[in-house]
């Protein structure tokens, strides 16, 4: 009933999220289980575990692109924006419309040494958000990348 009181469909409706348009992946991110967020990756024993991270790829779909697992890239999305270049982790583990990686590395400044341009930024790449008009929260997933082979 409170829902309905403000203006909103008290039984809300699923909006299907938009499609990659043709030639670019979904860009997911998440943690790792070595690093928390990304005040960790300049840590001497825990870097030791995992120096930077990957982008997954859908193994078809490297293997289409004349890809492999170590090779490097970069990513640019939507708008514009280029990646620092980061290996690719060709997998089964991926839809063949998204990529992945982790959280927290592509650092750009050279204050941070030991993560300086350490693979990619999935901050950096993201630029726009979409808003839930009933709780308030924000959609990152909404944003595209392509992949750029000369890395």
């Amino acid at each position: 009933m409170q829902l309905k009181e403000k203006g909103f469909d008290p039984v809300p409706k699923f909006t299907r999220p938009e499609e990659p348009p043709a030639g670019y992946f979904r860009l997911l991110f998440g943690r790792a289980p070595v690093h928390t967020f990304s005040k960790t990756q300049s840590n001497r024993y825990l870097s030791g575990m995992m120096e930077e991270n990957e982008v997954w790829l859908n193994i078809d779909v490297a293997r289409r692109m004349g890809l492999k697992s170590g090779e490097y890239v970069k990513l640019k999305n939507q708008d514009g924006i280029i990646s620092n270049k980061v290996k690719v982790k060709a997998t089964e583990r991926i839809r063949t419309d998204c990529v992945y990686m982790v959280h927290g590395f592509g650092q750009r400044s050279k204050m941070y040494r030991k993560t300086f341009h350490k693979g990619a930024s999935d901050s950096q790449l993201i630029t726009k958000y979409k808003t839930d008009p009933i709780m308030g929260g924000t959609g990152m997933n909404v944003n595209f990348v392509t992949i750029e082979l000369e890395a």
